[in-house]
């Protein structure tokens, strides 16, 4: 017999996921294009599929750091503890490390252990750094473009928030923060309008342009004179190629309205191993403290057992530095083959990466970029990713990733040559 409910309303999701977040975000857009479900609808094999979509970095992770896992997972008591609960702010040898590191490698002052907490990953910091950090109903402020992930995590943290975009991207000359001043200018108007926070990854997602170190200076000023955050998402730090920004060793402890958000997903080729954390003055950091409890309550133990040694082991006998170096110069390399045909085969404009993973093309005659990513795949198998979602200036663009590629540049060169041949014929 059918129970009787005491209204008509349906068993539903909240009013959150039915309508604040209907319809599929860009990262969803990006993941499910790349199934290979998808791919063999358009009756294509996925493993004859070149993508350019992935962003994510392929390279190898270290030895040591392998080595070291099997390490702990052979000896018996060390395995039975990395099964235990973590301190709420997590590991302190691990924390104590990556102060550490910061301090070593990019010359970060005063940080220590207690100005670091750990976290599931950067995705979920930044979540949690939205609700520790702002008000729900604050503006919260991205340079357009930027990380498409940015808009429906502040849907969620803060319902009755606004996102704003700061121009960045001149979609004429296709070049990046060519006019400094009028951004600034934005940013100094709408914070004397309310909005206490600006998010800018460095490099960023989807461009990999660092902005210079006057502009970053400027914003981290205009902030603090109207009580605001700058959240730096340190995503790709250790990916630039040429100029360390001076950014790299601000401390929070030194500006008290800095904010920096880190993960292993990409230096460490650990995007599965999940393990963040976030940087600020120790007020703040309880604040992060008290909403762990509820969050997470424990930071993943293992990896941050081994992170710990990794960065200890690495930092003693000066590896750490050879890795990054040599890792920063592979995905330069990898960057330039993608470049190169960019500029010699399709004569696209494109954005030259300062770092990170990616650069920016605009579609041909403005076309719309999901009917022109379509396209391109149904008929090259090569498949690109729609700028929708990154921002405004991206709605007539596509992202292309050279991350995945950083061991095999002779698909690289296959893809293009793939996309060439077909638009020259149609």
């Amino acid at each position: 017999m059918k129970r009787q409910t005491s209204s008509n309303r349906p068993f539903i999701c909240s009013n959150l996921v039915e309508e604040t977040l209907q319809g599929l975000s860009p990262i969803q857009t990006i993941m499910k294009m790349a199934e290979p479900r998808n791919i063999r609808a358009m009756g294509l094999r996925p493993e004859d599929v070149i993508s350019f979509g992935g962003g994510w970095c392929n390279h190898k992770a270290p030895d040591r750091l392998q080595r070291i896992y099997i390490d702990i997972v052979s000896d018996e008591q060390i395995f039975h503890q990395s099964g235990r609960y973590s301190a709420i702010k997590g590991e302190y040898q691990c924390r104590d490390q990556i102060a550490r590191y910061e301090k070593e490698i990019y010359g970060v002052a005063d940080l220590v252990a207690d100005t670091i907490l750990l976290g599931q990953s950067s995705t979920q910091i930044f979540h949690d750094a939205l609700r520790v950090l702002f008000n729900n109903g604050e503006e919260i402020l991205v340079l357009d473009p930027t990380y498409a992930n940015y808009i429906n995590a502040v849907k969620c943290a803060l319902p009755k928030s606004k996102l704003s975009y700061l121009p960045a991207l001149d979609m004429q000359t296709w070049t990046y923060l060519s006019e400094t001043q009028k951004t600034l200018e934005t940013l100094q108007t709408a914070c004397e309008n309310g909005a206490r926070g600006l998010i800018i990854p460095v490099p960023d997602n989807p461009t990999s342009q660092i902005p210079t170190d006057e502009f970053m200076r400027s914003c981290l000023e205009i902030l603090a004179d109207h009580n605001g955050f700058l959240i730096i998402d340190h995503a790709y730090k250790d990916l630039w190629f040429d100029n360390m920004p001076k950014c790299y060793s601000w401390s929070p402890v030194e500006h008290e309205n800095l904010i920096s958000l880190h993960s292993n997903s990409k230096w460490l080729s650990s995007l599965g191993r999940r393990l963040g954390w976030v940087e600020a003055n120790d007020t703040i950091i309880s604040g992060f403290e008290k909403l762990n409890e509820s969050v997470l309550l424990s930071p993943d133990t293992m990896h941050s057992m081994a992170t710990a040694r990794f960065l200890s082991e690495t930092l003693d006998d000066g590896s750490l530095r050879s890795f990054i170096d040599e890792t920063r110069a592979l995905y330069k390399r990898t960057s330039q083959v993608m470049i190169d045909k960019l500029e010699n085969d399709l004569e696209w404009p494109y954005l030259n990466p300062q770092g990170g993973l990616y650069t920016c093309s605009p579609t041909p005659e403005a076309e719309d970029p999901i009917h022109f990513v379509q396209r391109v795949l149904q008929n090259t198998g090569v498949l690109l990713i729609p700028g929708l979602g990154f921002g405004p200036s991206m709605n007539k663009a596509v992202r292309l990733s050279y991350g995945p590629l950083c061991y095999d540049h002779e698909k690289i060169i296959l893809g293009f040559d793939r996309i060439n041949e077909y638009l020259k014929k149609s």
